[in-house]
């Protein structure tokens, strides 16, 4: 066995090291506490422009939502913070989802309201109802003017897509945080 003949010195110090960091940190504190400047707590003010109150709407995940459109047909949904794609036409986008871009038209409402599309890359909040696409409602948008020939593939392209009742943007590039549209409800 080891032999503590070294060690018997180190155990006469030990109380008197115990009690020395005691004072030190007895010590630190009180200097703190002399030393310290009473602050008050900062004030928290609420922005100038007023919140944006959101429709009433199921929130959904995009990449849920992606999966299967057909599902939410018929409800109001809420996608947040998707990127615009690419504009088509005067009251058509499409939106970013993580696999697929999905084509989103600006109600009457917004329109009426002065809204516009959301510049391309801009994040946004859609507010709308989901709508299966059809020939019909194609052929109605067409002969409103409401895109170029050119880009009718594009709007056939959607199975689906999202009437909008209310845009929130998201800041950047897309708009000034302002929302259009409806009222909560």
């Amino acid at each position: 066995m080891v032999q503590n003949g070294a060690r018997r010195g180190a155990t006469n110090v030990t109380i008197p090291l115990m009690l020395g960091a005691f004072a030190l940190l007895a010590g630190f504190l009180y200097w703190l506490s002399i030393m310290a400047v009473p602050t008050a707590p900062p004030e928290i003010t609420e922005e100038d422009a007023p919140a944006v109150v959101l429709m009433e709407s199921q929130i959904v995940d995009p990449a849920t939502f992606e999966v299967d459109p057909d599902g939410y047909t018929g409800v109001t949904v809420r996608l947040d913070g998707v990127n615009v794609a690419q504009a088509v036409g005067d009251r058509s986008f499409f939106i970013d989802l993580p696999r697929t871009p999905f084509l989103v038209h600006m109600g009457s409402d917004l329109v009426a309201a002065g809204e516009t599309i959301p510049a391309t890359g801009a994040p946004v909040t859609v507010i709308g109802d989901v709508v299966a696409m059809n020939d019909s409602i194609v052929s109605a948008w067409a002969d409103a003017g409401e895109f170029a020939d050119a880009d009718r593939v594009l709007i056939e392209f959607a199975t689906h897509f999202i009437e909008a009742l209310q845009l929130a943007h998201d800041g950047g590039a897309g708009g000034d945080g302002a929302a259009a549209g409806g009222e909560g409800g």
